[in-house]
């Protein structure tokens, strides 16, 4: 072996090269590592028929008395109310003022419940004065080459990218994903409305504990004393959470009877260009029904699907058609403008053009759904606060009484 040849042995297995090879495999099996991870995640969010809401919302109030008085609910002139079932073991001073409290109870929770759904109403109301701005963005004639623009660069990249999940189907999420970036925006605003909503929560929840304690102090000052030394429940309310899930609002929106086709001038722009990547190779997908594909799998997502569909039938073409390594140069650009206006002519057979109206009210359905879910369950975790308060009360009634 001669000089040359044993260093040329020694440079292949030194420990440096080694390294740096193992870093780079490393660095590769990361990278299409988490590829492979995110198209996982992304494929069944894409494909979940109901996304549950995962809001938090707590006052943080516990039950601090185990009491002997057992309390059960009856319906009573079309309301709830909670009676005393063991009436024979306590005395008519306990009875009296059990009815007391529970009449009282009732009558903060109603305050509160008013409250409520005017508060929410108002802070709902700037949401729907936005829905408009949406509209009018979607439907802005520049709109059409921003969403196409995303969806062919989300399809050249994804055509060479590691993951499970079909071109047609990612190009479609992250379109969706643009257009709910958008409604985020324009008609959520979480940044001012999660503001507002925990404010409104904070609030309401203060003056509902103030109607506890006025309750309260009409009632013997030496029960009040019992009340401070079993409960906390005469202090202010802390530690209160209202964590809203805003990433599930997207998928309110339901089902839409429309979707925005491309107009003509966004042909002859976006599709030119994308004929220019993909040449003949295009012709080939849309023969084998690209178009229909995506465009009858919208039929079972909800608005935001509908409205990326016609983009992600052009981008996948185009993307895919790059990718296949068929660049044509001029002739392609011909070429692919020519399958762009097929590809129009093809959805515009096949799709009905978004009506402003059906749009506005798919948007306002999806507003009013939120905020229904949502009052809902603040008044759940009000509820909740307020029954503890009043029945640790009660309970405590029978203590009182053995003093």
């Amino acid at each position: 072996m001669n000089t040359y040849q044993r260093g040329l042995f020694r440079f292949l297995f030194s420990p440096f090269l080694w390294a740096v090879m193992g870093g780079v495999f490393v660095l590769l099996a990361l990278t299409f590592g988490r590829q492979w991870y995110d198209s996982v995640l992304h494929q069944l969010d894409f494909d979940k028929k109901v996304h549950p809401d995962q809001s938090n919302i707590t006052s943080n109030i516990h039950s601090q008395v185990n009491g002997d008085i057992t309390l059960i609910s009856q319906n009573k002139d079309g309301k709830i109310v909670k009676i005393i079932a063991n009436t024979e073991d306590f005395s008519e001073f306990v009875k009296r003022h059990a009815e007391n409290l529970e009449r009282s109870r009732q009558n903060v929770t109603e305050q509160t419940d008013q409250q409520l759904a005017r508060e929410i109403s108002l802070i709902f109301n700037n949401l729907h004065e936005r829905i408009p701005r949406y509209a009018d963005w979607y439907f802005a004639y520049t709109t059409t080459y921003k969403i196409l623009w995303e969806a062919t660069t989300s399809a050249s990249r994804h055509v060479v990218s590691s993951g499970p999940m079909p071109l047609n189907d990612a190009v479609a999420y992250d379109v969706e994903k643009y257009l709910q970036q958008h409604y985020e925006t324009i008609v959520l605003r979480p940044e001012i409305t999660d503001v507002q909503l925990k404010q409104l929560y904070e609030n309401i929840l203060y003056n509902a504990h103030q109607g506890y304690i006025s309750v309260l102090s009409v009632m013997q000052a030496d029960f009040q004393v019992l009340v401070k030394k079993y409960t906390t429940h005469l202090d202010a309310p802390e530690n209160a959470q209202l964590v809203l899930d805003w990433k599930s609002q997207f998928n309110k929106i339901s089902m839409a009877d429309y979707e925005k086709g491309v107009t003509g001038a966004a042909v002859s722009g976006g599709l030119a260009v994308g004929g220019a990547m993909a040449g003949k190779a295009v012709g080939g997908i849309v023969g084998k029904g690209m178009s229909a594909k995506v465009v009858a799998s919208s039929a079972t997502k909800g608005l935001f699907t509908k409205l990326g569909a016609p983009f992600v039938t052009k981008a996948v073409a185009v993307g895919a058609g790059g990718a296949a390594g068929a660049l044509g140069g001029p002739v392609g650009v011909a070429i692919g403008a020519g399958v762009g206006l097929g590809i129009d002519y093809l959805i515009s057979e096949g799709v009905e053009l978004v009506q402003r109206e059906k749009f506005l009210g798919d948007v306002k359905e999806a507003l009013d759904t939120t905020q229904q879910a949502w009052q809902r369950d603040i008044q759940k975790s009000f509820h909740q606060a307020i029954d503890i308060w009043f029945e640790d009360s009660i309970q405590l009634l029978a203590k009182y009484e053995e003093k």
